[in-house]
């Protein structure tokens, strides 16, 4: 895929991310991996724009040794996004600021396997990781530890983070996520739900990968 056609990507989830309501206003931000010439690095939207307004030229390349592109100023948190490209099988990540994740990340330490779609992230449960500055060293440490083995972890006080193959994937992983905060928060407020036991999780674990054709 082109530069500009992953740039525009980038700018088409942004602005569904507010027309959606899903992380609204500038919160989030997306990035895609990419190759400029034989440098190896990603493109990811930029610090403090608004979703809805963004433009193909605010779009920031990122390199694998962290340099971003001169006179732009590529998102806050491009630092957790460079350490999952380099520890992840990854070529997409969605960080979202969507409602019920935020909730959960606020309230619990892990999402557990109430529900048997949680497979979807490739785990047993969506782990939350620890708190830190946004931006900083310590968050970006904090993701890697909760999101190993898996495709998704929330950030507590903070919101969610996907990765996919594709921005398709991870932003769909993104919308499945947040319905399952969802689930899980409206569960609590009545009683724990029920949880699905391990065996029947490594059940499911084994089945889903065939769950979605196309």
């Amino acid at each position: 895929m082109k530069e500009l056609e992953k740039k525009q990507k980038i700018i088409n989830y942004s602005r569904t991310f507010e027309k959606d309501k899903f992380s609204p206003i500038r919160s989030g931000n997306i990035s895609i991996k990419h190759k400029r010439g034989n440098l190896e690095g990603f493109l990811i939207s930029p610090s403090g724009k608004k979703n809805v307004e963004l433009k193909t030229n605010d779009i920031v390349f990122v390199t694998m040794t962290g340099e971003a592109e001169k006179n732009k100023k590529p998102s806050s948190e491009w630092r957790f996004h460079l350490d999952l490209y380099k520890s992840c099988k990854c070529n997409a990540i969605v960080h979202a600021h969507s409602k019920f994740s935020v909730i959960c990340s606020c309230l619990f330490k892990e999402i557990p396997s109430f529900h048997y779609m949680i497979a979807l992230i490739e785990a047993k449960s969506i782990k939350v990781a620890k708190y830190a500055l946004f931006g900083s060293k310590n968050l970006s440490k904090n993701i890697l530890d909760a999101i190993k083995n898996s495709k998704s972890c929330l950030i507590s006080n903070h919101g969610q983070i996907t990765i996919g193959e594709s921005i398709e994937t991870a932003y769909e992983l993104a919308e499945e996520v947040e319905l399952l905060c969802e689930y899980y928060y409206r569960c609590k407020i009545y009683k724990e739900p029920k949880r699905i036991s391990k065996k029947e999780m490594n059940m499911v674990l084994e089945k889903i990968l065939k769950y979605k054709t196309n």
